[in-house]
């Protein structure tokens, strides 16, 4: 596997330096962005997810030993969360051949689609905070509470399209 580039850089985005602000911005977005497409997850699948697609991206596709140090967390809780990337079919794993015992988790047509979701989404994302950083900047670098309350509050009303299933409350049955 050869790595791709895929730079989320775009010609709208040439000569700016996100500032602390837009950051938060852009990190707020995508959470919200994943929480809606993926559900209430734990904050440790997301972790596994995106570093499992960062690596295959790179062309190293990880193994779950590579997941516990990347991410620091136990193994049982790793198995855990590609047992649901599985059943969502997003990965796959694929056999070592230098080393049978390996399994190495690829992402599948499903996962690369997916992926390539994600990246468009968050190009979005990163192009808008660049606006209204700049936007910011040109009113002085004042920033206003209340509009950024409405603007958080319309991310809400077109939630990206729902992956996979929600998550059942306790005490509930199927």
């Amino acid at each position: 596997m050869n790595p791709k580039s895929t730079s989320l850089l775009t010609d709208k985005l040439a000569g700016w330096t996100p500032g602390p602000e837009s950051q938060l911005v852009i990190f707020w977005r995508v959470m919200h962005m994943y929480m809606h497409r993926y559900g209430s997850i734990p904050l440790g699948q997301m972790l596994v997810e995106l570093t499992t697609i960062v690596l295959n991206e790179l062309g190293r596709p990880p193994t779950v030993t590579d997941l516990c140090e990347t991410t620091g967390l136990p193994k049982s809780s790793i198995s855990r969360y590609i047992s649901a990337q599985m059943s969502q079919q997003m990965v796959e794993e694929l056999i070592d051949p230098n080393d049978r015992r390996r399994r190495k988790l690829v992402l599948t047509e499903k996962g690369r689609a997916e992926r390539a979701w994600q990246i468009k989404e968050i190009r979005k994302i990163i192009e808008a905070a660049c606006e209204w950083d700049r936007a910011r900047i040109a009113r002085g670098g004042e920033i206003d509470p209340d509009e950024e309350l409405r603007a958080m509050k319309r991310v809400n009303q077109n939630p990206p399209e729902r992956v996979g299933r929600k998550r059942k409350k306790r005490g509930q049955t199927a």
